[in-house]
């Protein structure tokens, strides 16, 4: 049985006027990655997939919340439904596909039948079961609670979760800018680029909003983009750290990284960018369209990324394993280029293979390895601390390098492992 209580924990984040800090103790052990489990991953919204995922009725898709395996899918009622991927006979895995269309799940061991409702439908030579046999309880295990804004769909095993656009919060206008960048069109997901991490699942919670890093991890990066590819020069710094765009931290633990600089800059015939910026301007009015192709990144706490061009999910493993899932988005009806850039950029960028992902899981393993030192027993998280704008909601904002989200999503972190608001 664990000895954490919520006080032990609630004291692992430091946070002070001068200084916060964030105990090295909080990346480690299966302890505390089962009580993230329960209290976080168990207890609030957790993304599930993109509606276009499950664009027919009968489609699915197998995921997890926290390490809990889930299916996905559409009803024949058009209704989204949410299982255990389990089946409830013997406990075998059910569906063993990551996607795909059915209009049952058989399960690969005994057979037993389960419409994507989570319904049970058929059990191959039944009469052998006593005539009392109760089938009402076999039935898929549901997951509690099933909600979407903005074609993302979440999932919570807590019944009694907050609804989904109060836990959305500040980042809900987020989310409203991003979908405008479709031009009047929809988003439709294409096969992710996964890879994996021998480190703690909140290093990359913490990076995805983290413009402090990009010059020195990164640098190389950019200067080979800058020697053999111009296209890419708006997305490149020529200083350590950039001097512009903002970070925000939400009371919600979400937060925000915006650049403040279009990033649709290459490998689109400038005709073709010009056709689609007008676009934006006529739906939404100039100044608006500037806003909307602002580069702008943003964490869902936990563990969901809406990127500009990309859907990344953040899926814990164990304390020191971490599995990360991109998507990269197309828009249904944008012109090829459109759509040819954003798979470019997920491919070259963002992807299992692209420039910056590399660096980002190098340091993520050696921050693993180098948080088992002992007599260091603190990290901080400080940057911008005493420079923050605070509005009356909640929300702060800083400069790009300011670590503004980090401080929003630990803030989070302690209420729901300390058990303290």
């Amino acid at each position: 049985m664990s000895t954490l209580t919520p006080d032990t924990m609630h004291a692992l984040v430091d946070d002070q006027p001068e200084e916060f800090r964030v105990s090295t103790s909080a990346y480690r052990g299966e302890d505390i990655f089962e009580q993230e489990l329960e209290r976080i991953f168990y207890g609030t919204w957790v993304y599930l997939c993109h509606e276009s995922e499950l664009a027919n009725p009968g489609d699915f898709k197998s995921t997890q919340i926290g390490t809990r395996p889930v299916i996905v899918s559409k009803g024949r009622d058009g209704a989204i439904h949410a299982v255990l991927n389990v089946c409830t006979h013997r406990g075998a895995t059910l569906c063993r596909e990551e996607t795909g269309n059915t209009r049952a799940f058989v399960c690969p061991y005994h057979g037993w039948s389960f419409r994507p409702s989570g319904e049970l439908i058929g059990i191959p030579d039944e009469a052998r079961y006593p005539d009392c046999f109760d089938k009402a309880d076999k039935h898929l295990k549901a997951v509690p609670r099933i909600a979407s804004y903005g074609g993302l769909v979440f999932g919570s095993f807590n019944p009694d979760v907050e609804d989904l656009e109060t836990f959305l919060g500040g980042v809900k206008q987020h989310i409203d800018i991003w979908l405008k960048r479709t031009a009047g069109g929809a988003y439709r997901v294409a096969t992710s680029h996964k890879y994996g991490y021998a480190g703690n699942w909140k290093f990359q919670t913490e990076n995805v909003c983290d413009g402090y890093h990009p010059g020195f991890v990164h640098r190389s990066a950019f200067n080979t983009v800058r020697k053999f590819d111009g296209s890419f020069e708006n997305r490149a710094v020529d200083v350590a750290v950039r001097p512009g765009g903002y970070t925000r931290g939400y009371p919600e633990g979400h937060g925000t990284l915006e650049a403040g600089a279009p990033l649709e800059s290459g490998g689109i015939d400038p005709a073709v960018r010009q056709a689609y910026n007008d676009k934006l301007k006529a739906l939404h009015g100039a100044e608006a369209a500037a806003e909307i192709l602002t580069n702008r990144q943003f964490l869902i706490f936990p563990n969901l990324v809406i990127f500009d061009f990309n859907i990344r999910v953040i899926q814990p493993i164990s304390h020191d394993r971490t599995e990360v899932y991109s998507y990269p988005l197309m828009i249904e009806g944008a012109h090829d280029e459109i759509n040819s850039n954003r798979m470019l950029d997920a491919q070259t960028r963002v992807g299992t293979a692209g420039i910056l992902s590399a660096d980002d899981i190098d340091v993520f393993a050696g921050g693993q390895h180098a948080l088992n030192a002992v007599g260091f027993d603190w990290i901080t998280l400080s940057r911008g601390l005493k420079h923050e704008e605070i509005k009356s909601d909640g929300e702060r904002i800083g400069v790009y390098s300011d670590e503004v989200p980090q401080r929003a999503f630990w803030r989070k972190w302690r209420s729901m492992m300390g058990g303290q608001a």
